[in-house]
């Protein structure tokens, strides 16, 4: 049995969601953050950083990063299918799209949120953030165009784990409503991912602002 640790707000959203979805049983741990826990030496054995998620196995090792967690998770589990096997011609697309999520739209929100680690200048702060803002809005454009031609699923017509990490990086957002609005395909495909049974099921526990329901009453 798995054991994931969590917190909400974090990016524990989408190993969970998936976990949810796969239908394997697993134990929730939800982090202390304001206590302190994740500067305990027993949570940094598991997350060295002390960031959430991290995922425990039953033989007392563990892993982290979310993206990592996620795909290891759907490359175990096979059914339901939520990530293209090796062999799949799909496959190459959709490690593009985690990767580019986990490695160019998640530290933009970094340096969104925590400008200030990103610069030795105080004075550079809002130069950080601006830029930040600038790039998260770029790189949402790629994925939208991608989808207006290809969706409505970043795989085309096949759901997989990638939308359900897409769904919570459109969390992130300053304001969900205004980024779903600005961009109709990312809001339809976030949409979907809300309706599905597991992911509601995560997203309720997170108690993240979706953004949809607002977006779509405006």
């Amino acid at each position: 049995m798995y054991q994931l640790y969590w917190h909400p707000n974090a990016s524990s959203l989408a190993p969970m969601a998936v976990l949810e979805e796969l239908g394997v049983e697993f134990d929730l741990h939800q982090v202390n953050y304001d206590g302190g826990e994740t500067r305990t030496p027993e949570y940094q054995s598991l997350q060295p950083l002390g960031l959430i998620p991290a995922l425990k196995f039953e033989d007392g090792s563990s892993m982290f990063e979310s993206a990592a967690i996620v795909l290891f998770l759907c490359d175990r589990h096979r059914q339901p299918e939520l990530a293209p096997s090796l062999e799949d011609p799909e496959r190459p697309r959709y490690v593009q799209w985690l990767f580019f999520m986990a490695d160019t739209i998640y530290p933009s929100y970094n340096r969104y949120y925590r400008s200030e680690r990103y610069t030795a200048n105080p004075e550079g702060v809002p130069g950080v953030k601006e830029q930040a803002r600038s790039n998260i809005l770029a790189h949402w454009q790629v994925i939208e165009d991608s989808l207006q031609r290809n969706g409505p699923w970043l795989l085309g017509d096949r759901f997989s784990s990638c939308d359900i990490y897409l769904q919570m990086l459109t969390t992130w957002h300053e304001s969900p409503r205004d980024l779903l609005e600005s961009f109709p395909a990312i809001h339809q495909l976030a949409r979907g991912v809300v309706a599905r049974d597991g992911c509601r099921r995560a997203i309720q526990r997170h108690n993240f602002d979706t953004g949809i329901e607002s977006a779509a009453a405006s």
